[in-house]
């Protein structure tokens, strides 16, 4: 099975911690893997809330384009977990999000690259990244 390399990258921009509880875990007792996008979502939020910045407004705003996934390690019922988020991989319209799920025995659960591109709603366009995005980033 061919497996896709993410980079992490070096410069943590926002981190978030959660716990997993009953509704995370599936029939054969850990972490249902589509839990980890569920995550990513949440994540999303706060990471463009810490850095001040509009992810959506009623004109424009980002849209995940895709997603990859390394899962490293099972996750349980009540194991506490941080998630670094960093960016890569910055163009004129887009970027990768990449949020490193870290269990507290220090073991990595997964690591996912969301590729996220900036939108035009009303043109149905993507457009070129607010350079206030691009400054939070590189700041």
């Amino acid at each position: 099975m061919e497996r896709v390399q993410i980079n992490i990258p070096e410069k943590i921009l926002y981190q978030q911690h959660f716990k997993i509880v009953e509704a995370d875990i599936n029939d054969v007792n850990h972490m249902g893997n589509e839990r980890v996008l569920v995550f990513v979502n949440s994540i999303k939020e706060g990471f463009f809330r810490e850095l001040k910045l509009t992810a959506n407004a009623p004109t424009e705003g980002i849209i995940f384009a895709n997603h990859s996934i390394n899962y490293k390690n099972e996750g349980f019922l009540g194991d506490e977990i941080v998630c670094h988020v960093g960016v890569n991989n910055i163009t004129e319209c887009s970027f990768d999000l990449i949020s490193h799920f870290i269990k507290s025995n220090s073991t990595t659960l997964a690591i996912v690259r969301t590729g996220i591109v900036y939108y035009d709603y009303e043109k149905r366009k993507i457009k070129p990244l607010p350079q206030s995005f691009i400054t939070a980033f590189t700041k």
